[in-house]
């Protein structure tokens, strides 16, 4: 099932990056966020520090309206700041800082939930080093 699943997410996004990006509406954003789901944040523990990445998210900023997150809880406290969306290039990461650092071992779990551009809500995805 992994390997169709892939192979359906790599046919979705070759088909996407070969049209021009302004072709991409924020629904079919949507559809892309809600099957690349489990990438849409990743954990490295690099240089004595523990770094969670939206660079996804940051990559789709068109199709959302607002994306929360807690750290070690389902609170949704927290509001990651998206950068601001670009209709000639969508796609393009901008932003200088995408990720979160914080001491080792500190991260257990994330939760994140998106906010789409029409309003809906993903569900809560909760994702572990």
């Amino acid at each position: 099932m992994k390997q169709i699943t892939a192979c359906i997410v790599s046919m979705l996004l070759l088909a996407v990056f070969s049209l021009p990006v302004s072709a991409i509406p924020p629904e079919q954003m949507k559809q892309i966020l809600n099957m690349t789901q489990n990438n849409w944040v990743s954990f490295r523990d690099y240089n004595g520090k523990q770094w969670i990445y939206f660079t996804h998210l940051e990559a789709y900023t068109c199709g959302i309206k607002e994306v929360h997150y807690s750290i070690n809880s389902d609170k949704l406290d927290k509001v990651w700041e998206l950068q601001s969306c670009d209709p000639k290039n969508p796609m393009a990461v901008t932003k200088d800082i995408i990720y979160l650092t914080m001491p080792l071992g500190t991260a257990k779990s994330i939760a994140v939930q998106v906010t789409f551009t029409d309003g809906t809500k993903s569900k809560i995805v909760r994702k572990r080093p």
